[in-house]
């Protein structure tokens, strides 16, 4: 007797395409994900700065000076043409606990914020709906832009200023505004152009609440937006004894303003800090935003873009030297639209056809990688040429501020600091005030830049020292002639010299 079996008691052949897909990837708690991402930038950093020279700025040296001053009680009256800056000078207060070690920290956390600040335009690039590989290519403009680099390994504060500003921009976008408002207080203590972003989204968020005349929710934001504001100048009333001493000090004089005051002078400035194609690449960025992605991502973004430039317009016409780190903000912005505009087919293609099949999904890759690898063919020359001359610059700073570093150190036990007096100490030549205060530990207006009856002690680099960092222009001083009868502390390539002979130097009024 046989059985035949049925065709439903048949085991059942299941098509692959059939077949259950797999379950999503569980992405990491908030917590977690954070911790990862500050470890990575800390790690690359690390790298970095091991593998690539790099020398703290003169301005750092000072928030590291007035910082320790600060913890000392000690306050200068004047900042010699620097501007007040409260969460910079609350920053070198910590640092400056660290001691010797102070300055390659502060470089080695300002790269770090290079990478949060590429990280950052990943972000934005996946928030405001622009398609791979525009995200990847945003990181890689920012890494690689030769201002920001420059300003990551010299530690301007700059830097973290961008890092905040896009970071803010990114939290808007999720829809978060406590974080957002968070940053944006944080930025507007840093630096003054963060209150006009404030100014900006506190009336975008005026606007959003119904434009309400009075109400809690507008003494909220009127709180969040005037705060950093007041603070910084009510300090800087109490201390300088005016509310405006950073604006009025650190103007240039009539007759003397910088060729970046005119719209001339800022685009070759702008043309410095990204290279032409990059800036074509982002004016195409800013159609390929406004046709592609959904409208209140994309004239958030574009907003940021606007209040970035208008405040570099501001500096320029309040008669500021505009360097070009003072863009950083606004070239952030301008990655995140290049990245958008050198993908421009791959984003157009994305936008017709958001679920198309995987040869639309690799043809559009292709598109968006062709036009990345045509934006780095045609900027690749300017950028490695500027890159390896900051390098070349960073080098070199590195290399002779470790030997006036060794000769101070030399010097300090025959260095009586206490009591230090004003003047006491003349830097000359290509000796950054700054640095030699905080190599020596003493109050910041102990040292200056020109002779006076109560100078005890002269720093100046030798000739052949002298003679590098002039040729390259990292200095516009010259070394002075040693006065009569003075003695030499000590040689080498940054000779000490002092009136004092046969006891330790004293600084003492």
């Amino acid at each position: 007797m046989s059985i035949s079996a049925s065709p439903a008691s048949a085991p059942a052949t299941v098509s692959p395409r059939a077949r259950r897909p797999p379950p999503p990837r569980r992405a990491l708690p908030a917590p977690l994900a954070r911790l990862l991402l500050l470890a990575v930038a800390l790690g690359a950093s690390a790298i970095a700065c091991h593998l690539l020279s790099h020398e703290l700025t003169d301005d750092s040296y000072a928030f590291l000076d007035w910082g320790r001053d600060l913890r000392h009680g000690i306050f200068p009256p004047q900042l010699e043409s620097r501007t007040f800056h409260p969460i910079p000078i609350l920053t070198g207060a910590l640092l400056s606990l660290l001691g010797s070690s102070g300055p390659s920290v502060t470089v080695f956390l300002a790269v770090a914020g290079l990478v949060l600040l590429a990280v950052a335009a990943w972000q934005v690039s996946v928030l405001v709906g622009l398609a791979q590989p525009a995200p990847a290519f945003a990181a890689l403009l920012i890494v690689t832009s030769p201002m920001l680099v420059a300003i990551s390994f010299g530690a301007y504060i700059n830097l973290p200023f961008a890092v905040l500003e896009m970071w803010a921009l990114v939290w808007e976008l999720r829809g978060r505004s406590r974080p957002a408002w968070a940053l944006l207080v944080i930025a507007g203590l840093v630096r003054p152009e963060g209150w006009a972003f404030l100014l900006s989204y506190g009336a975008l968020e005026w606007w959003r609440a119904g434009r309400p005349l009075f109400s809690r929710r507008l003494l909220a934001i009127v709180v969040l937006t005037a705060g950093p504001m007041t603070a910084w100048l009510s300090l800087e009333w109490r201390l300088f004894g005016s509310p405006l001493y950073s604006f009025t000090n650190t103007t240039t004089p009539a007759g003397t303003v910088a060729t970046s005051a005119s719209l001339h002078g800022l685009w070759s400035t702008l043309e410095f800090c990204l290279a032409l194609p990059i800036l074509v690449a982002s004016a195409l960025g800013v159609v390929v935003v406004l046709r592609t992605c959904p409208r209140r991502m994309a004239w958030t973004l574009l907003g940021a873009t606007g209040v970035a430039a208008l405040t570099v317009a501001f500096l320029a016409k309040s008669k500021f030297n505009v360097p070009d780190r003072h863009f950083s903000a606004f070239v952030s912005f301008l990655c995140v639209l290049a990245a958008a505009g050198a993908t421009a087919p791959a984003q157009w293609l994305a936008h017709r056809r958001p679920r198309g099949r995987a040869r639309d999904r690799r043809r559009r890759l292709g598109l968006g990688l062709a036009g990345c690898a045509l934006v780095v063919a045609l900027a690749a020359s300017t950028a490695r040429q500027k890159l390896e001359f900051d390098f070349d610059v960073f080098r070199l700073q590195a290399v002779t501020g470790a030997q006036l570093d060794a000769a101070i150190d030399r010097i300090r036990p025959r260095v009586d600091v206490r009591d230090a007096a004003p003047a006491a100490v003349e830097a000359a030549g290509a000796v950054v005030d700054s640095e030699l205060v905080y190599d020596l530990r003493i109050p910041y207006g102990v040292v200056v830049s020109a002779p006076t009856p109560q100078t005890k002690l002269l720093v100046e680099p030798s000739r052949k020292t002298w003679s590098r960092l002039f040729h390259r222009g990292l200095t516009d001083r010259h070394v002075v002639s040693v006065p009569h009868r003075w003695t030499i502390v000590t040689g080498g390539t940054w000779p000490v010299y002092s009136p004092q002979v046969g006891r330790p130097v004293q600084l003492g009024r």
